[in-house]
């Protein structure tokens, strides 16, 4: 079988950066989290392949190997090489890679399956920012309602330890084995109790708090740390602050969907900022200190006379800084911002100003009137 073309799965060349790497990868996680998309089979599919392809490009020491062609065509190598170490991925990333392996060679497929059938649901909620909260990174309450443990009965869903009895029908185990006659012969099949729900328990008498669920819903407020640099439409992923399980498994994750307000002053792309300065007619033509926001604030830089409108300032390592210290840069672009409203006395000013000028002063302006007079001689002489 052919080699699968990650790059392409990424939607990024061979030749990207990690960080273009990094930042495809989290626009299609976004798109495609299964989380966001419930109940289309299509979006958990891409998003499997999104992360399994990052699970190796996304590495620099993993990607190396498979650029020299050392990985077949399901990311494996050999020596013991797993995919998996590292990364950086959620848990719902691993789980859903596990699945897609598992699944297609046919291996522990059935026993994962029941163990994530026993977990409780995610919650998910979304967590807005001001653009400044995004860049430098805060911590902020979150106030949601999930599903817990019922106090009283410790998620039993029985009024007490003599209330509950062992399945007739499994005999404790939670599961059933079928057998259906077919014109190839029996066919066995293993799925839940019936009778008990795969808990492998009967309540005969259940919990006056949770009514015999097992679980009660409650607020919850988390103090959530959201790090520096967090982009608008990522998903963080609080693990095990999600619903609690019915049948005691595992609670849940608590996915923050990150929404971050536009800001008046900035534009972001990747880890760059932009943003537009105006500046005076006075500064621009004779140049002086001009004063450029930046995220931990504001800060003075000089411009030489002469300064044209739309001219772009570059300051490296002044842009968005995330938390493992990479920082991307500033770019300012000057407006010159031409006065209105005039007095007589400014316009006389200007005036006398225009009057002492020529078109050395003019580089611009001469080039231009040089070039029209030739394109205009030359028509002449034809």
């Amino acid at each position: 079988m052919a080699r699968k073309d990650y790059y392409e799965v990424l939607g990024v060349s061979s030749n990207a950066t990690q960080e273009e790497i990094k930042s495809a990868y989290r626009k299609l996680a976004k798109q495609y989290h299964p989380d966001l998309h419930p109940g289309d089979d299509a979006a958990a599919e891409k998003f499997k392949q999104v992360n399994e392809a990052y699970s190796i490009v996304g590495d620099p020491d993993k990607r190396q190997k498979y650029d020299r062609g050392e990985m077949d065509f399901d990311g494996q190598a050999g020596g013991g090489y797993n995919p998996f170490s590292g990364g950086g991925f959620t848990a719902t990333g691993f789980d859903d890679i596990f699945d897609m392996f598992s699944g297609a060679f046919g291996f522990g497929g059935s026993n994962r399956r029941r163990n994530q059938s026993s977990a409780g649901s995610d919650v998910t909620y979304t967590l807005e920012l001001t653009f400044m909260e995004s860049i430098l990174g805060c911590k902020k309450p979150v106030n949601f309602t999930r599903v817990e443990r019922c106090p009283t009965c410790g998620g039993s869903g029985a009024k007490d330890e003599n209330s509950v009895r062992v399945c007739d029908k499994c005999g404790g185990t939670g599961q059933v084995r079928r057998v259906q006659n077919t014109i190839f012969g029996q066919q066995i099949s293993i799925g839940a109790c019936d009778k008990c729900g795969g808990r492998g328990k009967i309540v005969t008498d259940t919990c006056k708090t949770c009514n015999g669920r097992g679980t009660v819903n409650k607020n919850k407020i988390l103090n959530v740390t959201i790090p520096a640099g967090v982009e608008n439409g990522a998903v963080l992923q609080l693990s095990g602050e999600g619903n609690a399980s019915r049948n005691g498994g595992r609670s849940g994750n608590l996915l923050l969907v990150i929404s971050v307000q536009p800001s008046k002053i900035f534009e972001r792309e990747n880890l760059d900022l932009f943003v537009t300065v105006p500046v005076t007619f006075k500064t621009a033509v004779c140049g002086g200190d001009v004063e450029i926001p930046a995220p931990e604030g504001m800060f003075t830089t000089k411009i030489p006379e002469g300064t044209a409108n739309g001219e772009v300032l570059r300051f490296r390592g002044r842009g968005v800084r995330t938390a493992r210290g990479m920082a991307g840069d500033l770019y300012a672009t000057i407006e010159v911002e031409v006065p209105k409203g005039l007095t007589r006395a400014q316009r006389k000013a200007i005036d006398e100003f225009e009057r002492g000028s020529t078109l050395k002063n003019y580089t611009k302006r001469k080039a231009f009137l040089d070039e029209v007079s030739k394109l205009y001689s030359n028509k002449e002489e034809e």
